[in-house]
């Protein structure tokens, strides 16, 4: 992935949208508000958080099919361009994935990055370091049964015997209104356990984690899957390196020098109740403070797609 200086260079005002079909990509955004806010520069940045979750009554994953999927994403993403973006960070492997399935996919009007080329850098750099390796990839179901990620990571040579996908339908739904609810552990349990169904991995295994929202459950994915197969489980999260990868490049403030001057917004068109906005936001606070606090004072526009 391009860094920022790359995709926005020099310029001194950056508004960059980031986009997930739920609250997920907040972890991203907050993440990259802290790395901005130590190596910003002098720079005006307005960071825009749009939650294209389409409908209270269904997400994309409830959908019929692409093609009705990506019609929707294409009205958020005309959406989008009404905040003036010079860059659209679509921090969703879901959205990513249909992203090239859409109308504005094909001649994007501003730069678009999406999270799945993370994740298969990681996961790739990982395989290869190790031979004696697997990878399990835990997933939304949309993301999973494209296959998106195995086919591209087989463009790199990894070999498919080595790659298994599982989906985990529900879960991030459930994450989405609350990370810390009870019924988390054991959809996770549920999940891990279809990976393990015909194979007890003799090799060391890493796990990753394509869908932004289960950065938020990671160390509860680290636990069920070392009961299964020990010690030797790693968990690979794009996430952080989604934002390691947009802020390289980027010098740190010399000592008495102006910072950045940073501004974070939550844009919904769906209703976020109080109670799921705080459960979000206490996740959030020790990374951005300004991200949770752009949570708690978000903007709902019902007719935003």
């Amino acid at each position: 992935m391009k860094s920022l200086l790359e995709l926005l260079g020099e310029k001194r005002d950056w508004r960059i949208v980031i986009t997930d079909s739920g609250l997920g990509g907040l972890s991203i955004c907050a993440d990259l508000e802290r790395r901005l806010s130590a190596d910003g520069g002098d720079r005006m940045i307005d960071l825009v958080y749009m939650n294209a979750w389409p409908d209270p009554g269904h997400g994309y994953n409830d959908l019929p099919d692409a093609a009705s999927r990506a019609a929707v994403l294409d009205k958020a993403l005309a959406a989008m361009m009404g905040f003036r973006p010079g860059l659209i960070l679509i921090a969703c492997n879901t959205l990513s994935v249909l992203y090239e399935l859409t109308r504005f996919g094909k001649a994007p009007s501003v730069p678009v990055a999406g999270i799945i080329d993370e994740g298969v850098d990681l996961f790739g750099q990982a395989l290869s370091r190790n031979p004696r390796s697997a990878l399990v990839l835990f997933g939304t179901r949309s993301t999973i049964e494209s296959e998106e990620h195995i086919r591209r990571l087989a463009r790199r040579g990894i070999d498919g015997r080595r790659l298994r996908g599982v989906a985990c339908h529900g879960l991030a739904g459930t994450i989405d209104k609350d990370p810390d609810s009870p019924a988390v552990p054991g959809l996770v349990e549920e999940c891990v356990s279809r990976a393990f169904a015909d194979d007890t991995f003799e090799v060391t295994l890493y796990a990753g984690l394509v869908c932004t929202h289960y950065t938020f459950i990671a160390d509860i994915f680290q636990r069920s899957l070392a009961r299964r197969a020990g010690a030797g489980v790693e968990i690979l999260d794009p996430n952080e390196h989604m934002v390691r990868s947009l802020t390289s490049g980027m010098q740190g403030r010399e000592p008495g020098a102006a910072g950045p001057a940073i501004t974070v917004k939550v844009i919904s068109k769906v209703d976020l109740g109080e109670a799921q906005r705080q459960a979000m936001a206490r996740r959030l606070e020790p990374v951005s403070s300004r991200t949770a606090r752009a949570l708690a004072r978000y903007t709902r526009i019902p007719g935003l797609f």
